[in-house]
Parts: structure tokens; C-alpha cells; sequence
């Protein structure tokens, strides 16, 4: 195995999508005249109407506060909550938008960086690699990752890595925002070094030569580009299929499978593939996906979650052990995943919120730490801020961005969401409960569509047909397993099993 040093001056960055960092956009292309925001749709006419409304909707006791936890449980393990969010880390990352801002122009969404690269390609894992981010891998195991943690005199092997005040040492520090997610970077950081072995060993048993009849040596991009190939195979087939609405996915799963292989000037999916590539060839972040669509996750969040046999409930921000974030998992606490994903057939687990317009207490009751010691009410809950944020953005109302999707994806526009049925729906003022229903926010609209024609178990078309669009765009445009004609799960990750979950992660690196 080759141990380069990093000498300095002369380290490269091999093969790292960190160079196709580009910026935010819109899903929708432009149009004459241009789609109205909501705002303008709804007749906002400053920030602080926009305050009022969404604090209507996402205030604590507000519309969309679970406060009595009366949302149902899905059909999803609760540990896709937390792949879900890793997944947007790895792909996702507006460090520039302000929620004190007035609301900003295309032209302005269009110059917000994304500082993840677009691409589904482990940036929040891997850093720039072993040669730039040599703090994230082991010294004496060359293109190891690093694991386990040593903290005072707190050892815990399974945990993320960290420094000694208890600072995670990984490619992005939002993983470490609370143990579950923490312990979802690290099956990823195993499953990494798993797969070192076993390439190694298949390897070294092959007779793969080149055109000189001469051995090529295994390269760490290899092992890199077999670990994301794996990753990019669960979104696609195991996460996008439990999470959209069926006939969506197989509408759209067929067309992204087609166009990955086809020229760029022949593809004809995604539909709104060329109003999403910048001028420098890479691929913009809409954020009507990334600040409403797939915020869906946090309706996915229980007030409490079982981590192993001796801790059958604790919350995810558990103040008894210290793990609000951004700290040490202590050992007690290392997360046993059958207790929240399909691993084990005879081992009962729990599953997600209902995909709805509810989130649970703990995301709309946040710590101080998060929202600072000045806030107010309404600031400490995530359902505003995310409303707040889709009014900053210039997001489009839910029922333009259904019209402007529906022809494409094949699906009725005019659906009967029944705001009526809304506990607390008939206290809101009558002139402005019509105006909602009429014109709703995104982010509102895509979790109420979820609840009522999705059951709670999946999003709605209009949801399902974003992210189908977005994740379609990040395979079709980049360097994915799409890409290798015939490429297939190792079977020593599927174990002999139909296709790859993320079930089968957890059983590969546990085995």
C-alpha cells in the first residue's frame, strides 16, 4: 500500500469534487413574467407580515407544534431520520443566508455558495482527502479513517473521533449535532475502512493488469469511489423508494438510469436539468428542495428514541447524559441500530414520525444553545424558522410550484389537502385561513401534502417529484455508480440479500 507523505507545497487534491462547489438556486427555470414568490402571492408586504403568518403556522401551540405528540408513527425506521440527514450534510451547506434578511432575489439565491459539494459524494466524510485533511485519517493505517474517541478519562471505541475538549474530528462538523446522527457518520467511517479489507484481499487475489500486462496497485480513490458508488446505490434505491410516492419514483427511476449514460445535449431528464447548471458546468442547489422539500425530515423526528437493551428511551437532546450536541457519545449510549432499522427480523424497532405537517416538541422547543439567549418564543421552533427561511429565499407558494411540476410528472395539481381537518385550524382569523388555503407556504404545503396523500408513510407527488428531480440531477450530472455499465452491491455487503439497504451497512461492518 502506497503511504504518501503530505509535503508541503506540493499536496494534491486527487480526484475530490470539493473543486465543484458551486452555489444555490431555483428548481424552477425563469419565466416572463416571473413565477411570484409566496409573499406575493399570500400580498406580504413586509417582514414582519411574513413573521405574523409563519408564526401562525410554526410558533410554539402554533399549527403545526405536536405539543400532545399525537402524530402517528410511519411505515420508515426511525434510523432513515438520521441518514436523511446525513444525506443533506453531504450535500447541503448554506453558510450565507440570513433569517434576519429581507427577502432576496433570484439573482441573490443564485450567488449564495453551497460549501458541500452537490454531487453525493462523502465530502462530509472523506474532507479533501488523506493528502489535505490528514487530521481526519490514521497515522499508522494508511487510508484508514479515524475512529473512537478519548476524552479526559472517558474512552469510548464507538464513537466519532475527537480532540481532547471533545471536538469531533470529521469532515463536517454537523454530524455531530446529536448522537444519532454522530453514530450514522460513524457506520460510514467503518464501512470506509471495512471495505479497505476486503478490496485489499480481492485484490491482491485478482489478475487484473493493464495494457503493459503489469498489476495495477489498489488506490485509496478506489476505495473511495467502491464506498460511494455504495452510498449512491442506497439513496437511490432503498432511501428515494421508501420516501416518494410510488408512482413517482417509478416514473422518474427508469429516465435517471437512461440519461446518466447519454450525452449531455441527448438528455431529457431531469426536465429542469439545464436551468440547474451554472455557466462553470456545475450543478446549483435549488433551494426549493433544500429549504422545503426535503426539510420533510424533520417531521421524522420522535421526542424519544431507544439507543440499546439498557436504554430504551432517551431524548435527542438528553440533558441527564450531556448530549445536546456537539459532544462526546458517552459509552453507555453507543446506538444499537436494530433498535431502529429492519437489521434483525426477530428484533422489534421503532419507526419514524408520520411524514406531516406536525413537528414533535423537541424540535420546536430548541435548546437556548441553538437559538441564542435572546431569542424569542416563536425563534426556538424549527417549523418558523424553516417557514421564515422559504419567505427569505423567495420560495414559491405550494400550489405554483405543483402547477409547474404537474405536466412534467404526470400528476392532478388541484389537490384537496383538507386544511380543514387541522386542529386549530378554525381559530385562525377567517380572512387569513383562506388566503393559507389558498396560497400556502413550500415547506407547509410539501408536509401537509405528505399527511393527507401520502398517508403519513411517504410525500406527497409534488414532494416526491423534487427530489426525484434534485437527486436525479446529482446522479445524471456527476460521476456515480450509474456511470459503470453492470455495477452491482458487492455481495459480501448484500450478503446474498435483494439489492442493498442501509440495513445491510450496519450488518456488513458488524459482522
Amino acid at each position: 500500500m502506497n503511504n504518501r507523505t503530505n509535503r508541503h507545497g506540493i499536496a494534491r487534491l486527487r480526484e475530490n469534487d470539493h473543486l465543484r462547489l458551486g452555489h444555490f438556486g431555483m428548481l424552477l427555470p425563469p419565466q416572463c413574467p416571473p413565477l411570484p414568490t409566496w409573499a406575493e402571492d399570500f400580498g406580504i408586504k413586509n417582514r414582519c407580515e411574513a413573521e405574523t403568518v409563519a408564526a401562525t403556522l410554526g410558533k410554539p401551540c402554533g399549527i403545526m407544534h405536536d405539543a400532545r405528540d399525537t402524530s402517528r408513527n410511519s411505515t420508515l425506521p426511525a434510523a432513515y431520520t438520521f441518514f436523511a440527514q446525513f444525506v443533506d450534510h453531504d450535500i447541503t451547506l448554506d453558510a450565507r443566508s440570513q433569517l434576519e434578511s429581507e427577502v432576496l432575489s433570484r439573482e441573490n439565491v443564485e450567488r449564495l455558495p453551497n460549501l458541500r459539494s452537490a454531487s453525493l459524494d462523502l465530502d462530509s466524510v472523506y474532507g479533501f482527502g488523506p493528502d489535505i485533511s490528514p487530521h481526519l485519517y490514521h497515522r499508522e493505517q494508511p487510508w484508514h479513517l479515524l475512529v473512537g474517541s478519548q476524552v479526559g478519562d472517558v474512552e469510548n471505541p464507538k464513537d466519532v473521533p475527537r480532540r481532547a475538549d471533545g471536538t469531533a474530528l470529521i469532515g463536517d462538523p454537523r454530524n455531530d449535532e446529536n448522537i444519532f446522527l454522530s453514530q450514522m457518520h460513524l457506520l460510514f467511517l467503518r464501512f470506509h475502512n471495512r471495505r479497505i479489507i476486503d478490496l485489499l484481499i480481492r485484490h491482491d487475489n485478482s489478475h487484473v493488469e493493464d495494457a503493459n500486462q503489469q498489476h495495477l496497485p489498489l488506490r485509496f480513490e478506489d476505495v473511495q469511489r467502491d464506498v460511494r458508488y455504495h452510498y449512491q446505490y442506497i439513496v437511490l434505491h432503498d432511501f428515494l423508494r421508501r420516501i416518494c410516492n410510488e408512482s413517482i419514483y417509478n416514473f422518474a427511476l427508469p429516465m435517471i438510469q437512461e440519461n446518466a449514460n447519454r450525452p449531455e445535449n441527448e438528455r431529457d431528464y431531469p426536465f429542469f436539468l439545464s436551468s440547474l447548471v451554472d455557466n462553470d458546468n456545475r450543478l446549483r442547489m435549488p433551494v426549493e428542495f433544500s429549504a422545503a422539500a426535503y426539510r420533510f425530515g424533520h417531521t421524522l423526528v420522535r421526542s424519544r428514541y431507544p439507543v440499546n437493551p439498557n436504554y430504551p428511551s432517551i431524548e435527542i437532546f438528553d440533558e441527564r447524559f450531556g448530549t445536546v450536541g456537539l459532544s462526546p457519545v458517552p459509552p453507555e449510549l453507543t446506538v444499537d441500530w436494530r433498535f431502529l432499522l429492519d437489521v434483525n427480523p426477530h428484533q422489534p424497532y421503532v419507526n419514524s414520525k408520520a411524514i406531516d405537517h406536525l413537528l414533535a416538541n423537541e424540535l420546536v422547543e430548541l435548546p437556548e444553545r441553538v437559538v441564542g439567549p435572546n431569542a424569542r418564543p416563536q425563534d426556538f421552533s424549527l417549523a418558523f424558522r424553516n417557514l421564515l427561511r422559504g419567505y427569505v429565499l423567495g420560495l414559491p407558494s405550494g400550489q405554483q410550484v405543483a402547477a409547474a411540476l404537474a405536466p412534467q410528472y404526470q400528476f392532478d395539481p388541484a389537490q384537496d389537502l383538507e386544511f380543514g381537518g387541522i386542529p386549530r385550524w378554525d381559530g385562525v382569523d377567517e380572512n387569513l385561513r383562506n388566503r393559507l388555503e389558498a396560497h400556502t407556504p413550500l415547506f407547509f404545503y410539501l408536509m401537509r401534502e405528505a399527511g393527507v396523500l401520502g398517508g403519513g408513510d411517504h410525500l406527497g407527488p409534488v414532494g416526491s417529484a423534487i427530489l426525484m428531480e434534485v437527486f436525479g440531477a446529482m446522479l445524471v450530472h456527476h460521476d456515480t455508480f450509474l456511470n459503470v455499465e453492470g455495477w452491482q452491491p458487492d455481495s459480501n455487503v448484500t450478503q446474498g440479500s435483494n439489492g442493498l439497504t442501509l440495513a445491510d451497512i450496519v450488518r456488513y461492518v458488524s459482522s
